[in-house]
């Protein structure tokens, strides 16, 4: 046992201090025991552990005794009850061996070790929270040496680059990072640790296990000890790959925008909300003659000066308009833009407004484009729907437009005007000996002398064929006055007219009948009436002269009377008959499709579809006609069927008359249902005349046929009301340039006038035909610029069926197997 005073050293130790021998019985205890169990030390003297610290204490001591008993040192960590509290204590059991070297005892020491117990439980809750703050973080987290070597990852680093927590253990950054990227993040690490700065962040990317790249933000800071020395990188890594995806996607998107831009032909602006110019592409700088850098920042009305082409003063700018009313504007073609340096270019515009993404106007876009080359081209298409093609005098629908001013005019001063039409006399008969092109020159001459004649002011009209309208709007209509002007017409289309490529003069004259306002009508179509009775009469009176309207004329009246009986008896009897004329596509040189010609012969003789066809149209026959004619190339396609001409179309002239029937419609329908022919077989030729007349009925049965599958052809175009509107609004698959254009065709200008319909029917996407093809060169030519098919006596006039397929055979206007 201790002496005096480590005796009392031993039994002051603030910790138990025992000995207990081999029977676990106290053979010395310090005072602390007293603090700890409420015993007095000098009662606890030859007691057993279990009697002095309980039992609960013992069950958790036992282990160690009879460890320690059995010569093993122990210690040991526990939480043992004593007086007051609960103690976390650290105890130490030491075996005392005797001389024989068994155990007779052991020694026993217990601290209390609450309060560091205490702290290392708080120590280890923090750890525990960082360590799952630190794992359940959403973007990626990771310790790093100051050598790069992964200490430790989180979760989400390892979803992000696809490595598992031990195989970043086994890396270092430089082992994941991109190339490219290395060299930077490493001089950024060095500077950090150097002691420059203590954080940095840094785009950069990773090579992700599966071998792509992972664009990300690292944000690394660096943790010293309390020397300074470096411990340990933290990095926080969050993917962005998304983000630059996105980025370069908007920078191809913004790239694309602006070639795009550049390489358009339409000019374009943008401008704020307040309608300050914010960019102008290289089209708009042209136009404007204001440059990008000189523009960006001007108010649209200065850079953007919009005139009005028919009225010349300034429009509201479309910009404006599209802003305040928040909608797409067009101001369409009737719009001149005034240039930064005076120059004026015609424009056709439009705008509208830009918003953000709440839908708030933040702007507006203005695109325009040159239209001067499309002004020009409707410009000569309305010249074209007034004039005739071959001699550019006025046609008959500005005759009948002028015609009806002057009787307004004269209606309200009390004037007087003449109205003369002329026929040329023998003009058929140079058209059949001399051929067309010696005929078309014919024509031109003749109608540059009735221009010489009538002088300033009056109108001279082709009217159609080898016809002429003539209008005096201001006429003195004195016998003496519209006499002396109709003798110096007949005089001057009585001379001999000389013809280039020609040896002998070729001699024509010219009839002519006149009516006069107000004497013989009080309207325009009266007043045309009585001038074609006194033609007439003229004619039948042995031609080139002339003749006033007067109401003895009845011979005139009974002519027609009588070809209205001839016409009336011939649909009765079926005695009318059909000739077809071929059309062949250009680029097979086979026959596609016939044209079907009404003809009617009286007495032997030939009577001209231009008398009778318009008789049947004044007495209202033609319908009948018509009927007649559907009813007949019906039986015809039924009775080709297993011919060699069973796979061609026939195309149908149909009057306006005809197309304006309520039933036209159901009566073709029914004629194809009943011969057992497809609509496909048939086309419907209308003529530019049928558009002027009152359309929505015209369009409703146009439009239901070509449901049905029949194809509309437009007949004659050019020389009638060629409006650009209708070929887009009414139902017409054909355009069918008309022969005196083609026969003109050689001239400069009228190439360019078959051109330009060419070119048009193709950007409309119709089909074109050309009529009267007579020579090997008008068909070259129209085959070079496009056309696609071609109908004319170059290849075979109207034939009679009973020809037609040996004609077309000989000509080898036949596939072969047909």
């Amino acid at each position: 046992m201790p002496d005096g005073i480590g005796f009392s050293v031993l039994n002051n130790v603030p910790a138990l201090m025992a000995y207990a021998d081999r029977n676990e019985r106290y053979r010395f205890n310090n005072n602390t025991y007293r603090e700890w169990y409420g015993v007095e030390p000098e009662a606890i003297f030859g007691k057993t552990i279990r009697a002095v610290v309980g039992e609960a204490n013992y069950a958790r001591l036992d282990g160690y005794i009879q460890r320690v008993l059995a010569g093993e040192a122990i210690i040991y960590e526990e939480e043992l009850k004593t007086v007051g509290r609960p103690r976390y204590v650290q105890g130490s059991y030491s075996p005392d061996f005797a001389p024989d070297g068994s155990v007779r005892g052991f020694f026993i020491l217990v601290l209390d070790i609450s309060e560091r117990r205490a702290l290392e439980l708080r120590l280890t809750e923090s750890e525990a929270r960082f360590s799952g703050a630190f794992q359940s973080a959403a973007i990626g987290m990771a310790i790093v040496s100051p050598e790069g070597r992964y200490l430790q990852v989180n979760a989400a680093l390892c979803r992000m680059l696809g490595y598992t927590a031990d195989e970043f253990r086994a890396m270092s950054f430089q082992d994941i990072t991109h190339p490219d990227d290395l060299a930077g993040d490493l001089a950024l690490s060095d500077a950090t640790l150097d002691g420059r700065w203590s954080i940095y962040s840094v785009e950069k990317r990773y090579r992700h296990k599966n071998g792509s790249d992972v664009s990300t933000v690292l944000s690394v800071s660096l943790v010293r000890d309390e020397a300074g020395v470096p411990l340990y990188f933290v990095s926080q890594v969050q993917d962005i790959t998304d983000r630059k995806l996105a980025e370069e996607r908007l920078f191809r998107e913004h790239e694309l925008s602006e070639v795009t831009l550049r390489s358009i032909g339409d000019a374009v602006i943008t401008t704020d909300v307040t309608g300050r110019i914010t960019y102008l592409n290289p089209v708009a700088e042209t136009l404007t003659g204001w440059s990008l850098d000189e523009g960006c920042g001007k108010n649209i009305d200065e850079v953007y000066r919009a005139i009005s082409y028919d009225q010349g003063g300034l429009v509201l700018n479309p910009v404006t308009i599209a802003m305040e009313e928040d909608r797409v504007v067009w101001l369409g073609t009737n719009t001149t833009l005034r240039q930064r340096h005076g120059g004026e270019v015609p424009v056709e515009d439009s705008a509208a407004p830009i918003r953000d993404r709440s839908g708030a106007v933040v702007g507006a876009v203005l695109v325009f484009h040159d239209v001067t080359q499309q002004r020009a081209l409707a410009s000569q298409m309305a010249h074209m729907a007034h004039h005739d093609a071959l001699t550019d005098l006025p046609n008959r629908t500005l005759f009948r437009d002028r015609l009806e001013q002057a009787v307004s005019q004269a209606q309200r001063t009390g004037g007087e005007l003449a109205v003369l039409f002329g026929d040329l006399d023998r003009f058929k008969h140079v058209n059949d000996t001399l051929g067309h092109a010696v005929g078309d020159q014919v024509m031109v001459e003749a109608a540059n002398r009735l221009k010489h004649c009538i002088g300033e002011g009056n109108t001279v009209s082709r009217w159609a064929g080898d016809e002429f309208g003539i209008l005096l709007p201001r006429a003195d209509t004195s016998a003496t006055t519209v006499n002396d002007l109709a003798e110096r017409i007949v005089s001057a289309l009585a001379e001999p007219i000389h013809v280039e490529g020609y040896p002998d003069p070729v001699e024509i004259g010219i009839s002519l009948g006149i009516s006069l306002y107000p004497l013989d009508a009080s309207d325009s179509d009266a007043l045309m009436q009585s001038a074609d009775v006194a033609l007439y009469d003229v004619k039948r009176n042995g031609r080139g002269s002339y003749q006033f309207f007067s109401e003895a004329m009845n011979e005139g009246a009974r002519e027609r009377v009588g070809m209205e009986a001839i016409l009336r008896q011939a649909i009765r009897n079926e005695n009318l008959e059909l000739q077809y004329q071929p059309r062949v596509r250009l680029s097979s040189g086979h026959v596609t499709s016939l044209e079907a010609l009404v003809r009617l012969r009286h007495g032997g003789e030939q009577i001209s579809p231009t008398r009778f066809i318009r008789i049947a149209e004044e007495s209202g026959l033609i319908s009948l006609v018509g009927h007649w004619v559907i009813e007949s190339v019906c039986r015809q396609l039924r009775a080709w069927s297993g011919t060699g001409l069973r796979n061609l179309r026939v195309s149908i002239n149909v009057s306006p008359m005809q197309a304006r029937r309520e039933d036209f419609s159901a009566t073709l329908l029914a004629a194809t249902r009943r011969h057992g022919i497809c609509p496909s077989q048939i086309e419907l030729e209308i003529t530019e005349s049928t558009l002027v007349e009152p359309k929505q009925r015209i369009t409703a049965n146009l439009s239901k046929l070509r449901e049905a599958g029949f194809t509309v052809a437009l007949d004659d175009f050019g020389t009638g009301y060629s409006s650009l509107s209708y070929l887009n609004r009414l139902p017409i698959d054909t355009l069918k340039i008309d022969r005196t254009f083609v026969t003109d065709s050689g001239s400069l200008e009228g190439g360019a006038v078959v051109a330009a319909i060419v070119a048009l029917g193709k950007a409309l996407g119709k089909g074109i035909v050309a009529e009267g093809v007579e020579t090997q060169e008008q068909l070259d030519w129209l085959r070079t610029i496009g056309c696609d098919e071609v109908q004319g006596f170059l290849f075979a006039p109207p034939l009679e069926v009973r020809d037609l397929e040996g004609v077309l055979r000989a000509g080898g206007l036949l596939p072969r197997d047909t």
